[in-house]
């Protein structure tokens, strides 16, 4: 909004210098953008916000200053032409479109330019001088912030007036020499035949004023604000008037710029105002009074007031003010639609003082003990260390995610909770997996030329009933490289168990590794882990057709996925103190063929089912599966590690031990030694 501060005088004079009337408006809340000299006049461009379009007006910033100075404002003297007998017809077709609009015929007019006075003004905004009628519009849009419009009467066909939605194929030449196609999502004011302006946007060519004109209609409207900024979005076409119809006019103010305007159009035009129709259905809903009190206040802003200095500074503002008992009842006025609660008041209470003299103090903490529980923080801290001390990196991806990437990793099942308003189409869920980001990651990477990649993220997944910490882990690519060694060893399954493992061990929780069903791994690798008969997660190498739908070719990715809650709520266990070992231990390698279904984790525990006091550990060293190895079967090579904390172990009973264990492979699994 431009302000010309030879124009804000001739309502109220500040009685500042321009730098300190900038400071004060600054302080009251209002970001003055520029500043610029016109010759005598002094322009300043302030930024006005959404929920203020009263003071897109010089008027409204006038009222602004005289509240913040306790300067009081010359409001001009306006005469009230009410409707008269001979009516001018107006039909609007829909009250919800246009809920008021003033028509007021003037006769025998005489267009020409407008004095000098008219024209500084116009000027001082950046608006073009045109003729007397338009000015007078131009001038009065820009003091009241009621936009208006000026029509020959005379090229009105039928010399009625219809405010309603254009119609498909209908189209206009705006004032601006360009012609609009419409439709039906914008409003028009037409004649008996044609669209004769968009409204509230721009009027158009055929129907404009010029100096031949005798007969001018002067038009002073409400249209619906969401219709408005639909309207001028669809024609791509931005007015002065538009940009205070999409902000919402004050609805009383209707009938003060038709007033305004009439009065200023009547001496310069030398014509006669012969007829005014008043077309309005008032909106409804009023606005209520609003109670405060001298506490609320002071408890706020940390000041002292006075019930003298609320009523001062409300009714400079056009507040209506009453004092009941200890308290002020206060009404916004029409134009103050975005005063609805106290601690609006508050704000002007705020604004009209200064920030800036609002004393600072520290706020008033009290001191509450909380009972927090430690253990989450703590097990996310462990998983931390744990796994970048094993060389994974932590990423932080966002927590939102939508239903295509969910389908690309066949987790469209789930049911993720839609985020009503997403800022774009990629945020249209709160995601229910952690796959699908980790994926988005890796698919940069290589993108990248990146292909070796050991990732972990702990966060949440959302779900209807509520949110779960969860671990996920990402391993693909080769190992770490060792420059001694010529060949290129890639990451498997093993990898990935055995990251899961140290943290698992880390956190003192022993989980068994049994089949798993989760369709977005591969059905010849995948885990699921649970705790005491629990689910408490899945792991495996993830199906090729995911990867596929990810354009990842050529590479083999294994993920997991760890539900965190269960372990947060497990009691805390103590580590005991394992002494190093005095005494030797036995190692015995096992080499055995067995089915391609019987997994490790069974191997493992017949043995430490069978292996007594004396086994201590079991450590598998590789899989085989090559031409010696019966078709449906796999070879497993293992250590059974043998040791005893108090004495050295004698060899046979090394040895009986180590029959038994190979006996219950062969009984329970059908395992052969190779």
């Amino acid at each position: 909004m431009k302000l010309s501060l030879n124009w804000l005088k001739d309502y109220i004079d500040p009685k500042l210098s321009t730098e300190k009337l900038m400071d004060r408006l600054v302080m009251a809340g209002w970001d003055v953008e520029s500043r610029q000299t016109l010759g005598s006049d002094t322009v300043l461009e302030v930024e006005i916000t959404p929920n203020r379009p009263d003071c897109l007006s010089v008027l409204g910033l006038a009222r602004e200053i005289g509240a913040i100075t306790g300067k009081k404002i010359k409001y001009p003297k306006i005469k009230n032409y009410k409707p008269t007998s001979n009516t001018i017809p107006i039909n609007i077709e829909d009250k919800k479109d246009c809920s008021r609009h003033i028509g007021t015929l003037i006769r025998e007019a005489t267009v020409a330019d407008s004095p000098a006075w008219l024209q500084e003004r116009v000027n001082a905004v950046s608006l073009r001088p045109i003729n007397n009628a338009v000015d007078v519009t131009n001038f009065v849009l820009m003091e009241t912030g009621q936009p208006l419009h000026v029509f020959d009467y005379d090229k009105i066909v039928g010399g009625k007036i219809v405010v309603r939605r254009a119609k498909a194929g209908e189209k206009i030449t705006t004032i601006d020499g360009v012609e609009r196609a419409l439709d039906a999502s914008i409003l028009v004011i037409a004649d008996a035949q044609k669209p004769v302006a968009i409204a509230g946007i721009m009027g158009g060519k055929d129907t404009e004023v010029t100096f031949s004109t005798k007969n001018i209609l002067l038009e002073s409207a409400h249209f619906d604000m969401t219709l408005m900024r639909r309207a001028s979005r669809r024609l791509g076409l931005r007015s002065d008037s538009s940009y205070r119809f999409e902000r919402n006019v004050d609805w009383p103010g209707v009938l003060v710029g038709a007033n305004r305007a009439t009065d200023l159009l009547l001496e310069p035009t030398k014509g006669h105002c012969t007829a005014r129709t008043d077309a309005a259905y008032a909106p409804k809903g009023s606005f209520k009074p609003i109670k405060i009190t001298v506490d609320e206040i002071e408890n706020l802003l940390g000041l002292k007031v006075t019930l003298a200095d609320l009523k001062r500074i409300f009714t400079s503002l056009d507040f209506q003010v009453s004092l009941k008992g200890p308290s002020l009842m206060v009404l916004a006025p029409s134009f103050r639609g975005d005063v609805k609660q106290s601690v609006d008041l508050i704000e002007e209470v705020a604004r009209t003082i200064g920030f800036d003299r609002i004393p600072t103090s520290l706020p008033q903490i009290r001191a509450q003990n909380l009972i927090m529980d430690p253990r989450p923080a703590q097990i996310k801290k462990i998983i931390r260390e744990t796994l970048m001390a094993g060389g994974v990196d932590e990423v932080v991806t966002l927590s939102m995610t939508n239903a295509k990437d969910l389908a690309k990793c066949r987790q469209e099942n789930l049911k993720a909770v839609r985020v009503f308003n997403p800022l774009t189409v990629d945020q249209q869920l709160m995601r229910p997996s952690l796959l699908p980001s980790l994926l988005s990651i890796v698919a940069g990477n290589f993108n990248h030329g990146q292909k070796n990649l050991c990732l972990f993220e702990i966060a949440k997944r959302y779900f209807h009933e509520g949110e779960k910490t969860t671990l996920a882990v990402l391993l693909t690519g080769s190992r770490y490289q060792d420059w001694r060694l010529s060949r290129k060893e890639q990451m498997e399954f093993f990898d990935l168990k055995g990251a899961l493992k140290n943290v698992l061990d880390a956190l003192g929780v022993d989980v068994s590794f049994q089949a798993s069903q989760e369709s977005f791994l591969d059905e010849a690798c995948r885990s699921a882990l649970k705790l005491n008969g629990q689910a408490l997660g899945a792991a495996g190498k993830l199906d090729r057709s995911v990867l596929k739908n990810w354009d990842i070719k050529h590479q083999d990715i294994y993920f997991a996925e760890i539900d965190l809650e269960t372990l947060f709520v497990l009691p805390q266990k103590r580590r005991p103190f394992k002494p190093l070992p005095e005494f030797p231990a036995v190692v015995r390698d096992v080499s055995v063929s067995v089915k391609k279904d019987v997994a490790y984790g069974s191997i493992e525990d017949v043995c430490r089912c069978h292996g007594g006091d004396i086994l201590c550990d079991v450590q598998f060293i590789e899989r085989y599966a090559g031409d010696k190895i019966t078709p449906g079967s796999k070879g497993l090579v293992f250590s059974l590690i043998y040791q005893s904390p108090k004495r050295t172990l004698r060899e046979e009973e090394v040895y009986r031990t180590h029959q038994t264990i190979l006996q219950a492979l062969n009984t329970k699994l059908g395992a052969t030694l190779r």
